[in-house]
């Protein structure tokens, strides 16, 4: 049965579950990127591939768990893999477990036989055309064991006619990184390696757009406002664990309110839940933190009631200098409640303009954005529509500049929808559609379409190159181009 503030927003499945769901998963900007890299690496047959991430919740096991599910989806039982996500296991006992999950046998201490076990079934798959992979992660866990990274870095070395019998993936956090480039033995069997950052602003939007689709929201409906996404982006500081859990927090909040559309208000009120601050209406304030810009650290509240008043009675001594003089009762009682209330409808008012300004651009921004040119952008890279991208050779930058570019062409092409054509929509056949600014193979990337997946077309024109191309909504909102090579029209 669906909870009925799924129901009052039109969606007919949990939105924003915390638990890594491939199916959920938005596969844009460094997450395309980093895709396409680890199945260049699989299909090339490099060895090994080097997953990390600035933080905790930047989505490395969701992007795996997709990997994997692709690799079923093209190879079917040719395709075979062992997952370890809890490496906290004597060297030994990971052994076993890869060996075990590899060729499906029940194995048992004898690291030896273990090891046999494990070649021989890699080499079967390999004579039946098939790729296998050997995943570990949550690798951070093992900086401090360098008997079991060395074991796994032994393991890639298992060869079979000149070639690796397989691919191994370590993925983890940000010491994960430091731990291995002090390795250079471990480092080297690594060539493909992907570093991920927080998301930008329009990542998280486009983040929780794709997931209301994909849980029944309908076209053209929008449940967030801006200032709900922007408010939304900054207190999580573009971790997309804590964007899901806030946002499924704040769509409660609009239920409870019966609201028409989660704002400021709702997104400030599941903030301050979740920091235990119950459910006063709360202001954010802007910390000057230069590396990352302005962030909701702290969030405090604007107190409403007499439960928690805001300042505390003062203890007057019964007699002295500072004794209360003495007079009316009624009126010794009535002055302290006068000076509560102006005292709160201050702070209301301090609140408001507080968040006012915290969400408003000052007027040196307004200006310099009036005024400022935008910079032309470096010519995109020619790829067509189903060639996987190679990545550029040679090692990644270190983890502080380490930044993928998430962002895709910030261009919208401007052409209208052509009058007199029918509604029409148009099914991706290919593993991957590529969404282009403009209906030219030259036009930059601005998002991927995954196979099977529908979209609707709303226009059509032939291209330079000669090709048929479809103009389709990408977001619910930016229009984008998509060559009728790999979709099949309806």
């Amino acid at each position: 049965m669906i909870e009925e503030y799924l129901e009052y927003w039109g969606l007919t499945n949990h939105p924003f579950l915390l638990a890594p769901d491939s199916r959920m998963m938005c596969v844009t900007g460094q997450y395309y990127e980093c895709l396409e890299r680890v199945k260049y690496a699989i299909n090339t047959g490099k060895g090994g591939v080097l997953i990390v991430s600035e933080d905790a919740g930047l989505g490395k096991t969701t992007l795996l768990l997709k990997l994997i599910d692709d690799m079923k989806g093209s190879l079917g039982d040719a395709f075979r893999y062992a997952y370890v996500d809890h490496p906290t296991l004597s060297s030994s006992q990971m052994i076993a477990q890869i060996a075990g999950e590899i060729s499906g046998l029940s194995v048992g201490e004898d690291k030896l036989k273990n090891l046999a076990i494990l070649k021989d079934a890699l080499i079967q798959a390999k004579e039946q055309g098939g790729r296998s992979i050997i995943v570990v992660d949550e690798g951070q866990l093992l900086c401090e064991a360098p008997d079991v990274l060395q074991e796994l870095r032994i393991l890639i070395n298992l060869t079979y006619r000149n070639e690796y019998l397989h691919t191994f993936i370590l993925s983890g956090q940000r010491t994960l990184w430091h731990t291995i480039k002090n390795m250079p033995e471990f480092w080297q069997r690594l060539p493909v390696r992907y570093y991920f950052v927080p998301l930008k602003l329009q990542e998280t939007r486009e983040l929780i757009q794709y997931r209301l689709r994909q849980t029944g929201l309908e076209e053209g409906r929008e449940i967030f406002s801006e200032d709900a996404l922007e408010i939304i982006h900054r207190y999580s500081r573009g971790s997309p664990r804590t964007v899901i859990a806030l946002s499924d927090l704040s769509l409660l909040v609009g239920y409870t309110n019966q609201a028409g559309k989660v704002g400021f208000k709702e997104v400030s009120k599941a903030i301050n839940a979740m920091s235990g601050q119950g459910e006063s209406l709360p202001y954010v304030r802007e910390e000057n933190r230069p590396e990352r810009g302005p962030s909701l650290h702290s969030v405090s509240t604007v107190e409403r009631g007499p439960e928690r008043p805001p300042w505390k009675r003062p203890e007057y001594p019964e007699s002295g200098p500072q004794a209360v003089p003495a007079g009316n009762k009624a009126e010794k009682a009535a002055r302290p409640r006068l000076v509560f209330i102006v005292l709160a409808v201050l702070s209301i008012i301090v609140a408001s303009i507080a968040g006012y300004h915290y969400l408003s651009p000052s007027l040196t921004t307004r200006k310099i954005a009036a005024t400022e040119a935008p910079k032309p952008e470096p010519p995109a890279k020619v790829v067509p529509d189903n060639e996987v991208p190679k990545p550029d050779a040679g090692e990644a930058a270190p983890p502080a500049d380490s930044k993928a570019d998430v962002s895709g062409s910030k261009g919208e092409t401007k052409e209208a929808e052509k009058p007199g054509i029918p509604e029409r929509t148009a099914t991706v056949v290919a593993d991957g559609a590529i969404i282009r600014s403009a209906p030219d193979l030259r036009s930059p990337r601005i998002g991927l379409i995954p196979r099977n997946e529908t979209i609707k077309i709303v226009g059509d024109q032939e291209g330079k190159d000669g090709r048929k191309w479809y103009m389709v909504i990408l977001y619910g909102t930016k229009e984008g181009w998509i060559s009728d090579s790999v979709v099949a029209v309806r």
